[in-house]
């Protein structure tokens, strides 16, 4: 009976031992699985982050322009290599035909019966001089004057980061040509009235351009 029930213990101890053993390398399989698990799951996380930094770091094209347009709240049109949008109503154009050297541009009518042309033309040379980034020119007719900034930008994080500055440019331009404008025209009318003193004096509102 001893001889029995020593065997029994011995075989006892050895089972427990056994399923302890099993136990351990069942719990240690969990944390290992567990631990991928979560390895793949920061992968994930991290995978669209890097995804998106390779985007911006591509070389920009019109579609990158168009998005980046977009991400800042406007809506573009894309045609060939051009892309315009509208703010406040006013419409823009960005030129892709030079990459990475682009233009954006801000256009407008302009109807000689109610501008004085050579003083518009002086204006826009003078304000083109004294300006760095933005110049302005007129169409052979002389019916459209364009305002626009020539720049390089080489990714969609550059052009998105520097669309705002572009458009305050360009404001910037044509609020100075707009001054330069009305200054020549009030000088040009004073030199007329000293010229003529009894000459019945008419009102004109300064125009601008929209």
């Amino acid at each position: 009976m001893e001889i029995v029930t020593v065997i029994s213990i011995m075989t006892a101890v050895a089972l427990g031992i056994l399923l302890w053993n099993r136990h351990t390398a069942i719990r240690k399989l969990e944390e290992d699985l567990k631990w991928q698990r979560d390895a793949n799951m920061q992968l994930l996380k991290q995978e669209p982050a890097k995804n998106e930094v390779h985007a911006c770091m591509e070389p920009l094209n019109v579609e990158k322009i168009a998005e980046a347009i977009r991400t800042e709240g406007f809506i573009p049109e894309t045609d060939g290599n051009w892309v315009s949008f509208k703010v406040q109503g006013e419409g823009y154009y960005v030129d892709a035909n030079r990459l990475p050297l682009i233009f954006v541009i801000k256009g407008y009518g302009v109807d000689p019966n109610e501008w004085e042309m050579d003083l518009l033309r002086e204006a826009a040379h003078q304000m083109s001089d004294d300006l760095v980034m933005v110049k302005a020119t007129f169409s052979d007719d002389g019916k459209d004057m364009r305002f626009f900034i020539a720049a390089r930008d080489r990714n969609y994080e550059s052009f998105r980061a520097n669309l705002t500055s572009y458009l305050g440019i360009l404001e910037d331009g044509q609020r100075v040509m707009n001054e330069k404008y009305h200054k020549m025209v009030d000088e040009k009318r004073e030199a007329a009235l000293a010229a003529k003193p009894y000459s019945p004096q008419v009102k004109q509102e300064n125009k601008v351009l929209s």
